[in-house]
């Protein structure tokens, strides 16, 4: 369960770099959207990186309260956690492919 809830973590973390990559600055002939419209209402009302951070705190509690808590099976546990991982990297592939066709690199974060 630990390394399910670390892998989903880690994929958030990758969704919300590529995200931050996606988002941060307009890029000329395209115009690039959030899908997600509560993360796009999040960005829009305190900001990306504010937004990101706000999320990424939630994140990390929810995955860490829902490991550590008693109330829910083992077997519930797995898949939600499971669900989760295998939703968020969909995205990260998703926006991946979007820092491509906007011509950006995964490594620049001017």
């Amino acid at each position: 369960m630990r390394l399910l809830a670390l892998l989903s973590l880690l994929a958030s973390a990758a969704d919300h770099y590529t995200t931050y990559l996606c988002l941060r600055a307009p890029v000329v002939g395209w115009n690039v959207t959030e899908a997600n419209p509560l993360a796009d209402w999040l960005f829009t009302t305190i900001g990306l990186v504010p937004g990101l951070l706000l999320d990424s705190a939630i994140t990390v509690c929810g995955v860490a309260f829902l490991v550590l808590t008693p109330a829910v099976p083992h077997a519930a546990k797995t898949v939600f956690v499971a669900t989760i991982s295998l939703w968020t990297s969909a995205a990260v592939v998703n926006n991946v492919l979007a820092v491509q066709a906007l011509g950006l690199t995964l490594w620049s974060v001017s």
